[in-house]
């Protein structure tokens, strides 16, 4: 009779702990991995979309382009057309690019050490036979194989506990990610068809499962919600 009760207090005790780890792991979005007082952060909500589009334009050429010069000159001068357009409506474009640049860059340092699960795509950095054992983590495809990168708050710097890594069999399929991740910054050269970048990285999370992106409830394989790329 005692070894029978004592079978069963192991059994329930196993069933505790089982249900308790897995309550650990917080399932996140890509718009998590911001901090929370900036998710809402707009610093053009009051102002039409051709005004939001004409000041994308203006920081995406000032951000991409070379130094002023006889090549770029031309271009330059087009961006300062629409300059008095913008300080006509009120807008400070010095004022954006600081407040989009720490939307960008700020880390949720909340989740530091913590067990979570996210969506995404992975880029291989290290592989191991046919499988890849550390990688980039983006929340679109196609992410950092073309210019410019996901911000470093939407970029996970992964490396695969297990020694026999994860099959991956296209760059397109999304997945799940399963681990503790660390608020770290660093820098990872990315190897690319025409050359390597180094890429800006906000987090890095130690995986101990990554499964095919799949629904919950029927199964079939989806695209997994991708970033809101905030101030893009």
């Amino acid at each position: 009779m005692k070894h029978t009760i004592l079978i069963f207090v192991m059994v329930v005790c196993t069933l505790f702990f089982t249900g308790a780890r897995a309550e650990q792991i917080r399932q996140i979005t890509w718009e998590t991995l911001i901090p929370p007082h900036l998710v809402s952060v707009d610093p053009l909500a009051d102002f039409t979309q051709d005004q939001k589009d004409l000041v994308y334009w203006v920081i995406n050429m000032l951000e991409s382009l070379p130094k002023r010069g006889p090549e770029t000159e031309e271009f330059y001068q087009e961006v300062d057309k629409a300059m008095p357009t913008l300080r006509e409506a009120g807008i400070d474009i010095q004022d954006v690019m600081a407040k989009r640049n720490e939307i960008r860059t700020a880390i949720n340092e909340g989740l530091n050490g913590q067990r979570i699960r996210i969506p995404g795509y992975l880029l291989p950095l290290e592989i191991s036979g046919a499988n890849v054992t550390e990688f980039l983590l983006v929340p679109y495809v196609g992410a950092c194989i073309h210019v410019p990168p996901p911000p470093p708050n939407q970029i996970v710097h992964v490396k695969v506990v297990q020694k026999e890594g994860y099959t991956n069999r296209t760059l397109f399929d999304p997945v799940w990610v399963t681990g503790v991740i660390s608020a770290k910054s660093m820098v990872k050269d990315l190897y690319l068809v025409d050359g390597s970048a180094g890429v800006n990285i906000g987090y890095t999370m130690q995986a101990i499962q990554i499964k095919p992106y799949e629904t919950e409830k029927k199964g079939r394989s989806r695209t997994p919600p991708t970033d809101q790329r905030p101030m893009e």
